[in-house]
């Protein structure tokens, strides 16, 4: 019998060895841990540039961009430059640099570019003379820019002052100083001043005691043109008397406020400009003479278009609209969902001085309601009950029952009956001009300006125009109590320390299991 064939002894593993395994593995899975940890943060990464999103955590929203910002911005087809020439030390810099990086987040089309003029004298001397800027220096020897910023395209550039970026309203007795943060405004309305090729030109009748252009004018449409001053605006007086066509340069035909009825030609002219595809604004004011409303001219042309003048005086009795205790004059909060008046309906007040309302001849959704007065409101017919002032106004018999519009907005289709139809136009029908006047224009707390400028933009075809708002904050100086700066020190000095500490001890423990 053969003997059964033996095995070799399986050599006993060393300690050593053993040992040297066990390092190895923990070697593999640190490696494989520290592999999987790049990628976690190359993944994080990634999908954080290509979801990159910039936080506003102000109260006032105040780097949170505006729709009609992001919407210039995401329609930008070429590269715009913003060069900042603002030194760190500048009480707004520090806003102005957080604004523009938001732009930059907003559109790769953004490109901005730094520039201290007092530490980097070289590059701005030489964009200094490419932009047409001029330096300054302080009583401390500091170097300043003359502007804050410039925004070029090409051979086209726009200048951005300090002012343009932020301003400061005159503090109310017992409140604190607020601050308009003007920096978007100016600087979207550059960027759409050096896009856009050539100048928008507004026409402004005359002839009839109309709001003027002249700056010296008792009403002078002045701050309205400073307001839009970046908006590459061209104003142009348009005489009605005797001209046979609205020049063709004009992208919209401004009416506002005659004092004097235009002619039926006169009228007709406007109103086939907007048939033919152009563009109005027809503000017209109750003119009253012999306790009546003088007719303006435009009762027939309207009247064909489904809109009726309503001879009235809008009687406010709602208290809450009355900043004076006249009646007739109220600030309407009652704004429609059209697009010009769309941002206007969050707590937005738009002052009028004195308005006639305005009626449909057909609600069938071809007019669109901008503004409305309250429920309270009524149409005074009879003007000598109202205006005698010797008691508290009453709705009478013949009076219009509110709500009452007082603005409309519709699109003009052409003439069927023309041989080369043209498309129609846009038109905007509003019962008061005086919301113009400048110190409401200019003032903050109202909605004036937003409201001119909304409509500027839609009627001559560029919603880009609806206005930003300045952001307000508060310009008093940070205080704190006793109690609340022992509550930060305790933040500081006990609770971060602790958490750092506590996370330490976490990974020990870890490693060591």
């Amino acid at each position: 019998m053969s003997e059964p064939s033996k095995r070799p002894p399986t050599p006993e593993p060393t300690p050593g060895a053993s040992a040297r395994r066990q390092r190895t593995g923990q070697q593999v899975i640190g490696s494989t841990s520290a592999l999987f940890a790049v990628l976690i943060v190359v993944m994080v990464n990634y999908l954080a540039f290509r979801h990159y999103e910039r936080m506003d955590w102000t109260s006032e929203g105040m780097f949170t961009l505006s729709g009609k910002t992001k919407k210039v911005l995401d329609d930008l087809a070429v590269d715009v430059d913003v060069y900042l020439f603002m030194s760190q030390g500048e009480p707004s810099f520090n806003e102005t640099h957080e604004l523009l990086e938001r732009y930059r987040a907003q559109s790769q089309q953004v490109k901005v570019h730094y520039v201290d003029p007092d530490r980097e004298p070289g590059e701005f001397k030489i964009l200094a003379q490419r932009f047409g800027v001029l330096e300054g220096v302080t009583a401390t020897g500091q170097v300043l820019a003359d502007v804050a910023a410039v925004v070029a395209l090409g051979d086209k550039k726009w200048h951005v002052s300090r002012d343009d970026l932020v301003g400061w309203d005159m503090p109310v007795p017992g409140e604190e100083q607020e601050v308009n943060i003007k920096a978007e405004q100016a600087l979207t309305g550059a960027i759409v001043q050096v896009q856009s090729g050539s100048p928008t030109t507004i026409c402004v009748t005359s002839g009839h005691g109309e709001w003027s252009l002249d700056k010296a004018a008792e009403r002078s449409l002045e701050s309205l043109k400073g307001g839009l001053r970046h908006d590459n605006i061209l104003w142009q007086d348009l005489p009605t008397l005797g001209a046979k066509e609205v020049p063709k340069e004009c992208n919209a035909v401004f009416v506002l406020g005659p004092m004097r009825a235009f002619s039926e030609p006169e009228a007709k002219l406007v109103l086939d400009h907007v048939r033919g595809g152009g563009n109005a604004l027809i503000a017209l004011d109750p003119v009253i003479e012999h306790d009546a409303i003088n007719p303006t001219g435009f009762e027939a042309g309207l009247k064909e278009l489904g809109i009726r003048i309503d001879a009235s005086l809008v009687v406010e009795l709602d208290a809450q609209r009355l900043l004076t205790p006249n009646t007739v004059e109220f600030v309407t909060t009652d704004f429609g969902e059209h697009v010009t008046t769309r941002p206007l309906t969050l707590g937005a007040r738009v002052l009028l001085p004195l308005s006639r309302s305005l009626s449909v001849l057909e609600r069938d959704g071809s007019v669109d309601v901008l503004m409305r007065s309250s429920e309270q409101s009524f149409g005074a017919i009879d003007i000598s009950r109202v205006m005698a002032g010797d008691q508290e106004p009453t709705r009478g018999a013949g009076d219009l029952a509110g709500p009452l519009d007082l603005a409309y907005a519709t699109r003009v289709g052409a003439d069927p009956d023309d041989l080369e139809p043209k498309p129609g136009g846009r038109l905007v029908v509003a019962g008061d001009s005086d919301f113009l006047a400048g110190p409401l224009i200019e003032a903050p707390e109202l909605a004036n300006f937003h409201l001119a400028s909304a409509w500027t933009g839609w009627l001559t075809e560029r919603e880009a125009l609806i206005e930003i708002p300045p952001k307000k904050i508060k310009g008093a100086a940070a205080s704190f109590t006793q109690e609340q700066l022992m509550g930060v020190l305790f933040k500081v000095c006990v609770l971060l320390p602790g958490a750092a500490l506590l996370l330490g001890v976490m990974a020990w423990l870890s490693r060591r299991a």
